[in-house]
Formats: C-alpha cells, structure tokens, sequence
C-alpha cells in the first residue's frame, strides 16, 4: 500500500467511527495509517496529502453544513467549505510535524508529538467565537458507554486524549519502535483502565433523585417556521403535549424558538403559555424570540428560552450566549463593532452576557438552559453547575440541515456534555431528535427524526461538580503547556545531540 493511500485510508476509518455509523471500535486504529504513511513520506509530501485526507475525513463528516435551508445555498456551502478547509489543517499540520520529527528524533517522538499536537489543536479550534468543537475523537466513542465516563474527569479532550493514544501505541508496535512485549502490555493497560472507570462509574450515576420530565416535538416544517403564524405553531406544540397531561411531569420542554415570537411583547402569546402550565401544574420551558433596550444599542434581538412556573405571573428568561458565527452573529464585533453593519444572510443576535439557572419551583430543581450548540461547549454547562444547576435542559432546532449527519452527530455530543458535568439532560429538538440523557450519557427515551409527538419519564438530579466542570476554563492553556513541553523536550534532545556530535 502506498503512503499516499494510508492517509486516505485513515480518512475512511475516521469517517466510519463518528455518528451516524458510529463504529467506535474503528476509531483505536483510524489514525494508524496516517502515521505510518506520514513517517514514510517528506514532511512536506506528508503536509499535502494530510490536507487532502483532512478534508475528505472533515467533507463526509461536515457536509451537512452545506445543506443548511436558512441561508442561500451558494453561502450555505460557501460555509461549509470554509470550516472544512480550515479544519484540514489539522491533519495537515499533524502530518508535517510527524515527518519531520520521525525524520530527527525517532517514531516515539513522532508518536508522542501527534497525540499532543492534535489534541492541542482539537482544544483550539474549539475555543472562543469562532470555535467549533464537533469533530473531536471523543465523539467516536459516544456508543461505547464505559469509554466516555472518564469525560467527567478531562473531559471530551481526555476521550480524544485516550483514542489518539491507543493508535499512536498500535503505531509503534506495528513498527518495533521499542519491545512489542512492553508495549502490549502499556496497550493494554491504557486500553482497559479507563474502561474500569466507566464500568464502576455508570451504575452510580443513574441513581438520584427522580425529576419526571417530558420533552416535545412538534415537527414544524423548517421551510415554513417564520411564516407560518405563532397561533398555528404553538396550537400545534399545545396538541403535542397533550399526552403529558396523562402522567405525572413537573417538566415540559419545547425546543428552540418553538413559539417564534417574542412572547414579552405577545400579551396573548403569555397568557395562552400560563394557562397551559396553570391548568395542567406542570412547569414549560419554551424557545421564543426576545427584544430588549441597550443603551447606544437600541432594540437588540436574544434567542432566549421562556419558563412558565404554575401560578406565577411573569415568565423567567434565559438567552444564549454562544452564538453560532456567521449564522447567528457576525464574530469580532467586540474588537470592531463595525462588523455588525455585515449582512451575510445571518440572524443577528446579540450574546448574552451570564449564564441563568431557574431556581428550584413546582418541585423541580435548579436547572440551566442549553440553547441548541452551547451544549458542545465546556464551560457554559460547568458555569451552570457551578451555580448550582442540578438538571440541564438543551433546546435545539437541526431541521435546518434536514436528515443528515448533522442531528445525529449534534445529539451524541450532548450526551458527552451529560456525562462531564454529571447531570441529566433533557434534549428537545424541533423535528429530532428529542431524548431523556442521564448522568451517564445512556438515553432512556428518544423521539427520532421527521416525528411529531413527546417523550416522558423520570430523571436523577445530581448537586455534585465533577472535576472536569470545576476545570473547565483552563482546558485551551493546560492543552498548549503540554504541547509546549512535548517541544520544548524535542528541542532540548536536538540541541544535547548537536552538542554531542561537536565534541
């Protein structure tokens, strides 16, 4: 097999292993063909065709950002080739520096550079407004329970940390780097103790205090959302809630702008709200519009999430804060205030500036609001739980990219956020996929896509921070002091050796 095909073969493996195909196993041996192609080529042959399979891996993985119907389909998949060109480089980059550093330090060097520049990479382009933390090797392994539970330790960096590992070891033992018998048994033992954690972690943490909750789908065309009229949508959530009234819920969820309208400046839209959760004694959270005055600003639009409590007279809000960049807002404007004068097609939103957590009522406890991406990001959960959340909502609207990649790969990354701050989630989604997320990451109902009605059961709070929600803010600067020392160490061994030779 030539080195060329090796990239494109580990393209494949990778593409395999993440949802919807999800065949976690794949992912331990995805990147073996990459490294063994990138120590045999050039560092900047191998810099070529790591770009070249980085963008296959990436297009079959994030295509669906091209299928987006809220925005002009030249832009949509302008879109989609500008995040999957960007993110090529890292395969790119991670290619180059295995050449080079097979070439002067030796394939353990290479093998310990990989897994350090990738992650690092991984963290980065996962971080601030323009970050983008989907396609990350933790989610390869979001089917495989025990292998997602140390997530509340490291969190989704530590899965990426541990697969990388275990093809950078498989690696090493296909080319003799060192013992093979010392090696399988450093393989295995990075193989297997993680697994003992998830294993003993799992049972524990679908134990708690049960919250029954419900979470609606009602399957609103997403070609006819914004003109449709608010009565007609929210009739329709209103009859696909209907069954909830049979058990015994505290908690029902709409998902994202589900009443597409601000419901502040909608007397009747408020009173209909209230009257549903007055008449039925269960609490509603609902995705709606909001409009608020800023000074300087004016009148500044929010995707913000509404919460109805039994007897009480005005709705509590939430807003989101990360915004989705070019979609939802344009990036930057902190910095150049100028670029919200851009119109790309974007909804325009202005950023929350806190977290909220609703306070414990109607026998439900804390909880935050997860507004549809911010649930792939670890600090927004980790602030919420801090502050004391001990259930987490996530509301989301993926009918925008229709049946693809895109809602599956969107769901699992949830499922990962449950288990690093150990809390559940209920999931609602405007066409699917809605779903009951425990503390362990495990579903107990779901509703799949193009399907309209709710799903209900119980859930366990949980009041412990785990240690990968109190380290949350640190994972960008921990991340680059490894990859820092992994260099620093390179350096240190070249210039000893260059001394050595001159004496």
């Amino acid at each position: 097999m030539s080195a060329e095909v090796g990239f494109l073969l580990s393209a494949l493996l990778g593409v395999i292993s993440f949802p919807p195909i999800g065949a976690w196993f794949v992912a331990y041996f995805a990147m073996v063909p990459f490294l063994l192609s990138a120590v045999r080529l050039s560092p900047r042959r191998a810099f070529r065709w790591g770009y070249l399979s980085g963008f296959v891996f990436y297009g079959a993985t994030l295509y669906w950002i091209g299928l987006n119907s809220g925005a002009p389909p030249g832009l949509a998949w302008a879109s989609a080739a500008a995040v999957i060109a960007i993110l090529s480089t890292v395969w790119a980059i991670t290619a180059w520096a295995v050449s080079r550093t097979a070439r002067r330090h030796g394939l353990v060097w290479a093998a310990l550079l990989f897994v350090s520049l990738y992650v690092f990479q991984e963290v980065f382009w996962g971080t601030g407004e323009l970050g983008f933390p989907w396609i990350i090797w933790a989610l390869s392994q979001t089917r495989f329970l025990p292998a997602i539970q140390i997530a509340d330790l490291f969190d989704v960096y530590g899965i990426s940390v541990w697969v990388l590992s275990l093809n950078a070891l498989i690696f090493l033992f296909w080319k003799r780097a060192f013992s093979r018998k010392r090696l399988a048994w450093i393989f295995a033992l990075v193989l297997i103790m993680p697994l003992i954690y998830g294993i003993v972690q799992i049972p524990h943490f679908s134990r708690g205090e049960p919250i029954p909750v419900g979470a609606v789908q009602a399957d609103t065309p997403v070609d006819r959302k914004w003109s449709m009229s608010a009565e007609e949508i929210t009739e329709s959530y209103l009859k696909a809630s209907a069954p909830l009234g049979d058990t015994d819920t505290r908690l029902v969820v709409w998902p994202e702008t589900a009443t597409p309208a601000p419901i502040r400046y909608r007397p009747w839209l408020r009173t209909t709200l209230q009257r549903y959760s007055d008449s039925t004694e269960m609490t509603l959270l609902t995705g709606a519009t909001d409009y608020e005055q800023l000074p300087q600003k004016g009148m500044v639009p929010y995707n913000a999430a509404f919460l109805f409590n039994p007897g009480q007279l005005e709705p509590q809000r939430s807003a989101k804060i990360h915004l989705v960049p070019f979609g939802e807002r344009i990036p930057g404007q902190k910095l150049l205030p100028f670029l919200g004068k851009l119109h790309l097609g974007q909804a325009e939103w202005e950023p929350a500036e806190k977290v909220v957590v609703f306070p414990e009522s109607n026998s439900i406890p804390p909880f935050g609001c997860l507004i549809c991406f911010e649930v792939v990001f670890p600090d927004i959960a980790a602030r919420m739980v801090q502050d004391g959340a001990e259930l987490l909502t996530t509301i989301t609207n993926d009918g925008w990219y229709g049946n693809s990649s895109g809602p599956y790969q969107h769901l699992n990354l949830a499922r990962i956020r449950a288990v690093a701050v150990r809390r559940s989630i209920v999931r609602s989604a405007n066409t699917g996929i809605s779903a009951l997320i425990l503390p362990s990451g495990r579903m107990t109902q779901t509703l799949g896509y193009n399907r309209r009605g709710a799903i209900f059961g119980t859930v366990p709070a949980c009041s412990e921070i785990t240690l990968a929600a109190r380290l949350s803010k640190i994972w960008l600067p921990f991340y680059a002091l490894i990859l820092l020392a992994v260099i620093t160490l390179l350096f240190w061994k070249s210039h000893r050796g260059q001394g050595s030779l001159a004496g």
